[in-house]
């Protein structure tokens, strides 16, 4: 069969842009120093902190996720402070990393990818190491497909008096988020996720304790440099430093309308059933979640384990006969044995009844399945639930 040139994306991230997403960014080109750019710009930070729940200004940072939380390490910090970081996944490990480059000290913890994260051994690690000075964590990490309690950990850093920084990259508009009322001190999320728009965009948050500690980072920076962003927001015109991707913020306007005219419990509840469908079928027909023991599983993705030989077939039969874009799993010891399926953004029940009646089909073809039609028909059960 021919390969499909218009592909669906079930990956976590980039994800399926809605169509009218795509045509708030396809509009004629907007000079982003002028009044209707602001305005836009402003209408983005005003429907982004009704989404996070928070009063704090929001950082339009012009870089994609990663590129975010590195310069929240370049503005809090100095060379030679230390830091606790959360690692149970590939993006928990990778903030701990880019502290690492540039010259903090870092205490890991929660190495295990396959165990929750354990907030007695934060606790401990806190009370070993006196000069720490924040925590980072992972909110949906996207390399199990878990949930850590970011909330939980915004209680602990402010118990001893540190600063909590949230990468929530994965979860923004998948998973509720109360940034002021959870107490954060940092988060960081990006565009092309649960955003629903193409990548290249990021969103910082802080607090007022985190803007206490921008003011004595000693970090060389440049191009991310937040007081800066917050100057430019709060001029004349609501401005960010140097070329906006006015493009972007168009797209990420409306896709946050699109969620705020949803509602946001409507739009976590959502994706909370739509995983519940997709696990679902996918347990029906015999494969198994991964890890197998977790605590709470993230709405916004579901990672399967499946056999070495079976994993690179896999994919590619989903994508040649049916369009279907999953991703493999990441680090070596996963890499051949784990598909993930990303259910984020703009995704609803015709989604997961398409994306496991591939599966099924892909999984018979490749002598995995004798019969057909128990995957679909457990989906099925959970959407009608939803429907009704």
């Amino acid at each position: 069969m021919k390969a499909y040139e218009d592909l669906l994306l079930f990956t976590p991230g980039p994800v399926n842009v809605p169509t009218r997403v795509l045509a708030a960014g396809a509009r004629p080109m907007l000079h982003h120093r002028t009044d209707e750019a602001s305005t836009l710009i402003a209408g983005v930070v005003e429907k982004l902190q009704r989404l996070l729940g928070t009063k704090e200004d929001i950082l339009l940072v012009h870089t994609t996720g990663r590129g975010a939380m590195e310069g929240t390490i370049l503005n809090l910090f100095s060379p030679g402070e230390e830091i606790i970081a959360v690692c149970n996944g590939k993006f928990g490990l990778m903030y701990a990393e880019i502290a690492e480059k540039h010259g903090l000290v870092v205490h890991k913890v929660c190495e295990d990818w396959l165990s929750p994260m354990n907030l007695e051994e934060i606790e401990a690690t806190i009370s070993t190491h006196k000069n720490v000075k924040a925590i980072t964590v992972c909110h949906s990490e996207t390399t199990t497909a878990c949930l850590n309690d970011i909330k939980a950990v915004a209680g602990l850093a402010k118990k001893y008096g540190l600063l909590s920084m949230v990468d929530c990259i994965s979860s923004a508009g998948c998973i509720p988020i109360e940034f002021d009322e959870w107490q954060i001190d940092v988060l960081v999320t990006a565009s092309q996720k649960g955003l629903m728009c193409p990548a290249g965009l990021s969103f910082v948050v802080l607090s007022q304790d985190a803007w206490q500690a921008v003011d004595l980072s000693t970090c060389p920076k440049f191009y991310i440099q937040f007081r800066d962003i917050q100057k430019n927001l709060h001029g004349r015109r609501s401005e960010t430093p140097g070329t906006t991707p006015m493009s972007l913020v168009a797209s990420v306007n409306e896709s946050l309308q699109m969620i705020l005219d949803e509602g946001k419990e409507g739009c976590y509840n959502r994706h909370e059933r739509i995983a519940e469908a997709i696990r679902a079928g996918v347990q029906a027909m015999g494969l198994k979640l991964f890890p197998e023991q977790v605590k709470d599983r993230s709405p916004a993705l579901t990672a399967v384990q499946v056999a070495p030989e079976l994993c690179a077939a896999l994919r590619d039969d989903l994508r040649t006969n049916f369009g279907i874009v999953v991703a493999g799993g990441l680090g070596k010891a996963y890499k051949d044995t784990v598909i993930r399926i990303g259910h984020m953004g703009h995704v609803y029940p015709k989604d997961a009844l398409t994306v496991i009646a591939a599966l099924e089909a892909s999984l018979h073809k490749l002598g995995q399945l004798e019969s057909l039609g128990q995957g679909v028909s457990a989906c099925t059960r959970e959407i009608t639930g939803i429907i009704d």
